[in-house]
Order: C-alpha cells, then sequence, then structure tokens
C-alpha cells in the first residue's frame, strides 16, 4: 500500500525511523560492551555462565511481586 504524502512528511518519517534504528544499534551496542567488559574477570565470567545455564534449566529461578520489593 502506498501513501500519497507530500515530500516533506515523507522525509520527516523517513528521519524519524532513521532516528529509531540508529538509537537501537547503539542500545544493542551498549549491552554487548557492557557484556563484553563483564567477561573480561574470569570469577564474574564464570558467575554469568553459570546464571546463563540456571535460566536455561529453569534451576534457582524465583518470581517476585514487585509489591514485596
Amino acid at each position: 500500500m502506498k501513501l500519497a504524502l507530500p515530500l516533506r512528511k515523507r522525509q520527516s518519517i523517513f528521519n524519524l525511523f532513521k532516528f529509531l534504528n540508529r538509537r537501537q544499534t547503539a542500545m544493542a551496542d551498549q549491552e554487548m560492551d557492557t557484556t563484553a567488559y563483564l567477561m573480561k574477570s574470569p570469577a564474574n565470567k564464570a558467575r554469568l555462565l553459570e546464571a546463563m545455564k540456571d535460566i536455561e534449566s529453569g534451576n534457582h529461578i524465583f518470581s517476585r511481586d514487585l509489591t514485596d520489593l
């Protein structure tokens, strides 16, 4: 489906999509930087990998109600 929009509106929408895409990419890069930083320490790496295994297997997972915190 094509929309017949004036050029300025199309450019505004396109610029919005570009902005949102850059923001999402920046957030993903920041998450990877944090993970890489935490994985530098052998002790942290072991804890993170163990936690990932626990999550995948369902071990040590507890539900919490936010009102209890």
